[in-house]
């Protein structure tokens, strides 16, 4: 298909390509796993050029089966995205995402025989009057030191186990993201209660908008409001902080996670949708 291992001029070209994108659409047309990836040989790379510059570029990840496409603005509705869609034509039942599920994406994706799987919200909410929850007894909130990063990964591993994503977070990926300039263990707010560890939130803030990161309950722990109790917590760290809005991702079949949003005042404003060939 391409490459597994980025140049730094590549990769950088790709994330100057990504910005464009980013610009002319209102969504960015790769993922944090993307961007990860262009630095590492965790997926595989397809780059068109034109001249000097890169005009389209595709990425498969191996680990999920599902491929990330982006065309130049300016070189739009010229081949640029089918030449790309056909090197998946190998995978079997390749599945592609459409970050904000924009118009034109659904009419490529339906041009190509492309019929949406699966569906990602993003919802949002704004901070003012967050206020901390009451926290019940026999639990304590805390934030997160170096000694948790293996039970953080167990729950992680538990709360997640049908998630193709969230769930196989590993050591390394763990690291990756705390060494980001926006990592907060403070933001990383973990409940326990007497049989340990029993779930966590989170939160990320950056570019001025908090979001709710990642929100995990161990199955032990599940149906005793400590979901409702993480999140509320995480608002009120990212509120403490000045920002004025929070947004979260949550799957869309997920539909107790997204009735809690909605009962915390989150409302849909985009979602993404998960492509793959259409069966009927």
């Amino acid at each position: 298909m391409g490459t597994n291992r980025l140049s730094t001029d590549e990769a950088d070209a790709v994330r100057a390509l990504a910005e464009r994108c980013r610009l002319a659409d209102g969504v960015t047309p790769l993922n944090e796993d993307a961007h990860f990836a262009l630095e590492d040989a965790s997926a595989e790379h397809r780059l068109l050029t034109e001249g000097s510059g890169v005009v389209g570029y595709l990425q498969w990840q191996p680990r999920h089966d599902t491929a990330q496409l982006m065309v130049d603005p300016a070189r739009r509705r010229r081949g640029v995205g089918s030449t790309l869609l056909a090197d998946l034509a190998t995978r079997t039942d390749p599945r592609v995402w459409a970050f904000g599920d924009l118009p034109p994406a659904r009419g490529f994706a339906a041009a190509h025989g492309l019929a949406p799987v699966r569906a990602l919200l993003m919802m949002t909410r704004p901070l003012a009057g967050i206020r901390p929850p009451a926290v019940p007894p026999g639990v304590t909130l805390r934030g997160y030191t170096d000694a948790d990063a293996a039970d953080l990964l167990a729950v992680n591993a538990a709360a997640f186990a049908h998630h193709p994503e969230q769930g196989g977070l590993d050591a390394d990926g763990l690291a990756k993201r705390m060494a980001e300039d926006w990592f907060d263990p403070d933001g990383l707010i973990l409940a326990l209660d007497a049989d340990g560890l029993a779930g966590f939130h989170w939160t990320k803030a950056e570019h001025g908008t908090g979001e709710v990161y990642v929100v995990g309950v161990h199955p032990r722990a599940q149906g005793r409001g400590y979901g409702r109790l993480l999140l509320d917590a995480g608002l009120s760290h990212l509120a403490a902080q000045g920002l004025r809005t929070v947004d979260l991702y949550v799957d869309a079949a997920d539909g107790i996670a997204v009735r809690m949003y909605e009962r915390a005042g989150f409302a849909e404003a985009h979602r993404d949708a998960l492509y793959a060939h259409n069966q009927e």
